[in-house]
């Protein structure tokens, strides 16, 4: 299968004939205050190690990721971004059957697709704003008991739903007892309205999980990409360790996650700005006549327009959105739009209100 993915300035300017960088881009989840600038002096010197090979186990990059998180080091797998280690862990766990949300991030079933699972989605809804309950995942999953592995997205992508505690909880505790896997995606979990530490401080040897977080999206490095996993689980630990390929992060990539959760006054920023930007723009999405808007917890709103080509039109005004007809379970009128600085987010909201 073909996953196409936002953020692809360059093909978009070549078609409308302006220039990439004169170009909004919406279609990106990516944090809009860029890379942290007191960072760079460390992105600098990383420089100077080029010619050396990273040392393949991580020593520091580890040991930072784990007193981030309050885990071992021994818990960490790192990688070049999070698609990679959801690779890995597919090829890792290599099961017949697994499950995945409709719609969700594409790359969970094109993964399980390339390990050789057959894949099975379970569809959320328009009516019920596409939000996911615990209950309906385990009546999904003692329908269909030949699933045992469950990929899913917290917060999902692109719907910007997440599954409450409560809900996670029993979750995996049904899937502890049945011995089905878990491979959880927390990547925008540290760009939600409420951040928290999400299933971590709950991870236990018991649980068959796996959780995947990303420092790509939040610090502003896609050119860069830095992503790790998290396991107590032994078995797991061992079959991460089977999978994982040597030297999968670059030295520039691990010098900056050694230091990058030390940047305390960043880490706020981000969170201030998206306490104040994201409902803001929610609220302004939702006045939009032709909008539907479905709610969201993250740094990007899941839309429907009525009217047609919605992103071809405003490419002609330079803003880039994320066309969703490609995912499982949405089609031709749904889109993603991220939340920007308050100056982009505006330009959106004047452009789409030209609209109608």
């Amino acid at each position: 299968m073909t996953v196409i993915h936002g953020g692809n300035r360059e093909k978009i300017a070549a078609l409308i004939q302006r220039p990439a960088t004169s170009l909004l881009d919406f279609s990106a989840n990516i944090n809009p205050l860029g890379v942290p600038q007191a960072l760079k002096a460390t992105l600098s010197a990383a420089l100077t190690e080029l010619s050396d090979y990273p040392n393949p186990e991580y020593p520091r990059l580890k040991s930072a990721i784990a007193k981030h998180h309050q885990v071992a080091a021994t818990d960490i797998v790192v990688g070049n971004g999070a698609v990679q280690l959801i690779f890995d862990a597919a090829l890792a766990l290599h099961v017949q059957t697994a499950m995945v949300l409709a719609p969700c991030f594409g790359e969970y079933e094109r993964a399980l697709k390339k390990a050789g699972t057959q894949v099975t989605h379970f569809s959320l809804t328009r009516d019920d704003d596409f939000q996911l309950t615990g209950a309906q995942l385990i009546q999904a999953l003692k329908d269909q008991p030949q699933v045992k592995l469950v990929c899913l997205g917290n917060p999902n992508n692109p719907t910007g739903t997440m599954l409450n505690d409560a809900d996670l909880d029993q979750l995996v505790s049904y899937c502890r007892q049945q011995k089905i896997w878990v491979i959880l995606d927390e990547a925008f979990m540290d760009l939600s309205l409420s951040p928290n530490e999400g299933w971590l401080p709950k991870l236990s040897p018991s649980d068959p999980v796996i959780v995947v977080r990303s420092l790509t999206k939040f610090f502003a490095i896609p050119g860069l990409r830095l992503g790790y996993a998290v396991t107590k689980n032994s078995a797991l630990q061992q079959k991460m360790r089977d999978q994982s390929e040597p030297w999968s992060v670059n030295t520039v990539a691990a010098r900056f996650g050694e230091r990058a959760f030390e940047d305390r006054t960043y880490i706020q920023a981000t969170q201030d700005w998206l306490q104040t930007e994201q409902p803001w723009l929610g609220k302004q999405l939702q006045e939009i006549t032709f909008l539907h808007v479905f709610p969201s917890v993250t740094n990007y709103y899941l839309v429907y327009s009525s009217v047609p080509h919605l992103r071809e039109k405003l490419w002609q005004v330079g803003i880039l959105i994320r066309d969703c007809r490609d995912y499982v379970g949405l089609d031709a009128g749904y889109y993603r739009m991220a939340v920007k600085s308050h100056e982009a987010n505006q330009e959106l909201v004047q452009q789409l209100r030209v609209l109608e």
